[in-house]
């Protein structure tokens, strides 16, 4: 048995085969698909025709929050050409096979659970580092879901003492909310996303990471994740400040995380996880609250997530076979 999986990304749609032994291979992408339904459709049946004598259905990651039966409600790159759309039904008119449809972060998330760094637990929580945080919650080898298929959605949490977009994890944890403050301390020109939301509270914020310099400028260095490091392996003490804050941020998020939904283990994905000391640090850090304060959690690890940039694509297959059978998996 085969799927085509389909992980439709902001800048590409990537796609494969896998099999029901996470067998992956055709491996490809294209251009996303994200200027119209139209076009949706056709770069989807054009890549269903090409393989559709070789598989069985079609299993699809994609950014958003849908409804149980797929209905697209909010989020994403895709949300202004497919809001309140079925997206399976859309899919299954265009493509006669069956379709199983499931959010990118909790497809991350099932990717582990599958045959990744959560495959021998019952219970865990995959938390995807990136212009927000993504992710999601296993219970029981399944995405939990909650009410409004909102569980999971991490970036809404709230780290600092104020609800201000400031304090939320979006920010204080995410990769894109790192790379930000670092230019912004070290004096670098950028468009900076979260700077954009809120004027006056953007305004206040800029303001005190600039009360925090103590190290030199750089006002024509390019800041990304690769040079944030760089500067922190560098010793810079405005980074190494930064840094520490993120590594604060992120075991508060964990530890409050495994208070309310006491998992076997977290794994951490995202591009900034290939970091090497950045999960070591931060498995010293949660350790470190585990040894120091009272936490009615007995025990749990932090991980690296095993899957890295094919990660949804294997997600996507496994919520496909729990979808349809259920058999060949629990």
């Amino acid at each position: 048995m085969k799927c085509l999986v389909l992980d439709y990304g902001g800048t590409a749609l990537k796609y494969g085969l896998i099999d029901t032994d996470a067998n992956l291979t055709e491996q490809g992408e294209v251009p996303a698909p994200n200027h119209s339904v139209e076009e949706y459709l056709q770069v989807t049946g054009e890549l269903y025709d090409r393989f559709k004598d070789q598989v069985d259905g079609i299993a699809v990651s994609m950014p958003g929050t849908f409804t149980d039966d797929g209905v697209l409600v909010s989020g994403g790159a895709y949300l202004s050409i497919l809001k309140d759309q079925n997206i399976i039904q859309l899919l299954e008119g265009h493509c006669p096979v069956p379709v199983a449809l499931e959010n990118d972060g909790k497809a991350a998330a099932l990717a582990e659970a599958w045959n990744g760094n959560l495959k021998d637990c019952q219970d865990g929580i995959a938390i995807i580092l990136g212009t927000g945080i993504g992710g999601g919650i296993i219970k029981d080898r399944r995405v939990y879901r909650g009410r409004h298929a909102a569980a999971g959605e991490f970036s809404y949490l709230v780290t600092g003492g104020k609800l201000s977009i400031y304090d939320a994890a979006t920010y204080t944890c995410s990769t894109e909310g790192f790379v930000e403050r670092a230019a912004i301390m070290k004096g670098v020109e950028r468009m900076n996303m979260y700077m954009m939301f809120a004027p006056e509270a953007a305004k206040k914020e800029i303001e005190r990471l600039r009360s925090l310099v103590t190290g030199p400028q750089y006002p024509n260095m390019e800041m990304n994740g690769f040079t944030v490091f760089k500067l922190l392996e560098e010793g810079d003490p405005d980074i190494t400040y930064l840094y520490n804050d993120l590594l604060d941020n992120l075991t508060q998020m964990i530890v409050t995380l495994a208070h309310v939904c006491d998992p076997d283990r977290f794994v951490i994905g995202g591009g900034i996880s290939k970091e090497p000391r950045l999960i070591a640090d931060l498995q010293q850090q949660v350790a470190k609250v585990q040894q120091q304060y009272i936490i009615a959690v007995p025990g749990f690890d932090v991980q690296a997530c095993y899957y890295r940039s094919s990660a949804n694509l294997y997600g996507a297959m496994y919520n496909w076979l729990q979808k349809y059978h259920p058999d060949q998996v629990f």
